[in-house]
């Protein structure tokens, strides 16, 4: 007779969801993610506000990745009320967002995902065992909120990036400091690297899915999603492509796509898209369990980015500028982005007084909802015979790969 077993608090993970295991007889046959956490209702929420206001809730539907959400909000609203940003606000934006992926990208290697690979607790655990390493951890997390402290006015839900630009602009001197702080770092990165890619996998070999990622413009930015079997989907379309709807056994929306089976999204992703030369030997297979490893490569990426960000801003010199003056006008805006944890879209309409009828977020861990199951099922098959608390354990780390925002989700 088959009974489900619940691991009902999933730990180092954001937000709250289980996994629910179903056994027959003493064997686990089937294993998929719930989440339960409660429907936040933004976008019903969104919907009666001025699109001034837009952008400032929508970043309150995290605060891991708040500046990615406002960025995006931003871009969705621009687009649809017809506002044009500087260059330099361009390059601001950019500079915030690759702070945030540093911030996360940090937090996750090493406060959650790390105990995982060393078979401890956690990361008071962790703190004894490599306190070098979690103090380098901490460091490069430090420089990541700084970044989002200087641009957007403070590390979490940052006010000073406006509809239109911008609202107070660096200076030179901090810009400075920022990029004296980024270079100290690098060495810290590169050991970073070294320690991941020596570390033994904790999960059986498993499938590769398909995959899709943003593309079309500067990293993290872009209009359209190309996708592993070689699509491209433009932004008007790719609602309909992800094709969510209600589903009883998610408080998130649930993708269906419009294909026989889920894509991922993430840093595992991006980096399948284009893995750097010089760490492809690191990467014979490309499955969830290389999930790590792709991201300790993509936060070297991003505090490199970074550092071309801020230099860019310094060569072309800083200018005082005041956000574009925006008027209320009927539209309809999308915007796509890359967050830490995969695609992210924001989608708002406007009526001709610049309110919002219709708003649509679309959040990477709603999206991988049904490629963790997938994997999930995957893993109960590769472990088939295995002890329950083996599988129990190994399915936790799985999802832990995901690096699921579960509050991102339920918005």
């Amino acid at each position: 007779m088959k009974r489900v077993s619940k691991i009902d608090i999933m730990t180092r993970v954001e937000g709250h969801g289980s996994i629910e295991l179903i056994r027959d007889g003493g064997r686990v046959v089937d294993a998929h993610l719930n989440i339960f956490e409660s429907p936040r209702l933004f976008e019903a929420l969104l919907v009666g506000r001025s699109f001034v206001e837009i952008a400032d809730i929508a970043c309150r539907i995290c605060s891991i990745c708040s500046t990615v959400h406002k960025v995006s909000a931003l871009q969705a609203v621009e687009s649809a009320v017809g506002v044009t940003i500087s260059r330099q606000t361009g390059l601001l934006r950019e500079l915030a967002v690759q702070g945030g992926q540093i911030e996360s990208h940090a937090l996750h290697i090493f406060c959650l995902a790390l105990p995982d690979y060393l078979n401890i607790n956690g990361i008071q655990q962790l703190a004894k065992l490599e306190p070098k390493i979690l103090q380098m951890g901490l460091k490069i997390k430090k420089v990541g909120n700084l970044i989002q402290e200087i641009v957007g006015g403070r590390a979490i839900h940052p006010f000073n990036l406006l509809v239109g630009g911008i609202g107070k602009v660096p200076e030179a001197g901090q810009l400075q400091i920022l990029e004296d702080c980024l270079a100290a770092v690098c060495q810290d990165v590169t050991a970073s690297i070294s320690f991941v890619f020596g570390l033994d996998d904790v999960l059986p070999l498993l499938a590769m899915l398909p995959y899709c990622v943003v593309s079309g413009g500067p990293p993290l930015f872009g209009d359209r999603l190309t996708t592993s079997a070689a699509t491209t989907i433009f932004a008007s379309s790719v609602v309909a492509w992800l094709n969510e709807s209600v589903e009883l056994y998610s408080n998130a929306k649930v993708s269906h796509f419009r294909e026989t089976t889920p894509y991922f999204v993430g840093p595992l992703a991006r980096l399948a898209k284009s893995i750097p030369s010089e760490y492809a030997s690191h990467f014979a297979d490309t499955s969830i369990r290389s999930s790590l490893k792709a991201r300790i490569i993509e936060l070297q990426q991003a505090v490199e980015r970074a550092q071309f960000l801020i230099k860019q801003l310094l060569d072309n010199g800083l200018e005082k500028e005041m956000p574009v003056m925006a008027v209320p006008a009927q539209g309809e805006g999308i915007s796509l982005m890359e967050a830490p944890r995969g695609v992210l879209l924001h989608s708002y309409r406007f009526n001709d007084r610049g309110v919002c009828c219709a708003a649509n977020i679309i959040t990477p861990t709603a999206i991988n909802q049904g490629a963790i199951n997938m994997s999930l099922k995957e893993l109960v098959a590769a472990m088939d015979g295995a002890d329950y608390n083996q599988i129990r354990t190994a399915a936790e780390i799985l999802v832990r790969c995901y690096d699921p925002c579960i509050s991102c989700a339920v918005h």
